[in-house]
């Protein structure tokens, strides 16, 4: 890496640094929600993988970042708290004229909160965006990394978009980029029934398999749709038969511990990982079509 890049990398670092505090420091509003006791820690990365070619993109995640926090001063003042399909729909079909692949709602659990954030308002709209799967494929590789920040980018852009969008029609709102964020996305979006989380704390989608990142979108609408019932519960059941992300992982990165409370959790060790996507490329689900699995395992 030449002098100028190694500057730019310390340069992106110091924005995450400064992404943090702002994080910690968001204002809750009236309708705001705080993590407990429950609520997992944030691990910010104390360093980037940059290259030259993503160097952009990265600059380009950490400024999207800044501006979750940043434009919450311009949301409406006495916004609306209801909706109807109408704007629900056409929401759904801007969403997707920006790239979104599935849209979702969920009220968010505290306990899905990092520790030491807050949300300005307790109802989500999940966004999913597809990871493309020649990429993926290929990993480990320059291509699979460059399209990962290239996903974190675009889906970050398009929340803060689909966010501005709200507020221009009276909503009050609060974005959280999809890399990093304000709460733990895969449990969000498991509960918003569009999949299930598998052992590698990724989540898995009928569409996508585990490939996809996430995004959220906080608001001040009460009256969101939310899943009452998922049906995905199944892949956990096969998961804990398959485990070959676990042993495909060169690091040992992914683990499981019992938790105060007696609830098993993936644990990604953070000074193990590679970052490499190889459990993503070696899931199951990214082998083999969803419901391919599904009937075979489900009479």
């Amino acid at each position: 890496m030449t002098m100028l890049s190694e500057l730019k990398s310390r340069y992106a670092a110091y924005r995450l640094n400064k992404i943090n505090l702002l994080e910690t420091s968001a204002p809750t509003g009236e309708g705001g929600i705080e993590s407990n006791t429950l609520s997992p820690p944030k691990i910010m990365p104390d360093k980037l993988k940059i290259t030259l070619k993503t160097l952009p993109k990265q600059l380009s995640i950490a400024k999207n970042m800044e501006h979750t926090v940043k434009s919450l001063k311009n949301n409406p003042e006495n916004p609306e708290t209801m909706t109807n399909n109408e704007f629900k729909e056409e929401f759904e079909s801007y969403a997707s004229s920006i790239g979104i692949d599935k849209v979702a709602y969920t009220p968010v659990p505290a306990e899905f909160i990092f520790q030491d954030r807050k949300l300005a308002y307790e109802n989500a709209i999940i966004l999913v965006m597809e990871m493309d799967k020649m990429a993926i494929d290929n990993a480990p590789s320059s291509q699979t990394q460059e399209m990962g920040v290239v996903t974190y980018d675009e889906l970050g852009k398009a929340t803060n978009l689909l966010t501005d969008y709200l507020r221009e029609n009276g909503v009050a709102a609060q974005a959280s980029h999809p890399a990093g964020g304000f709460v733990v996305y895969p449990a969000l979006a498991q509960k918003a029934g569009l999949g299930w989380k598998g052992r590698h704390g990724m989540l898995i989608t009928p569409e996508f398999g585990p490939r996809q990142r996430i995004s959220a979108i906080f608001t001040s609408i009460n009256n969101l749709p939310g899943k009452g019932s998922n049906s995905h519960s199944w892949v956990s059941d096969f998961c804990e038969k398959c485990g070959k992300c676990i042993k495909a992982c060169p690091g040992n990165a992914i683990t499981e511990e019992v938790d105060a409370n007696g609830r098993t959790r993936t644990v990604i060790l953070k000074e193990s990982c590679h970052g490499c996507t190889i459990c993503m490329k070696e899931c199951s689900f990214n082998k083999r079509e969803y419901y391919q699995i599904k009937s075979r395992l489900v009479s």
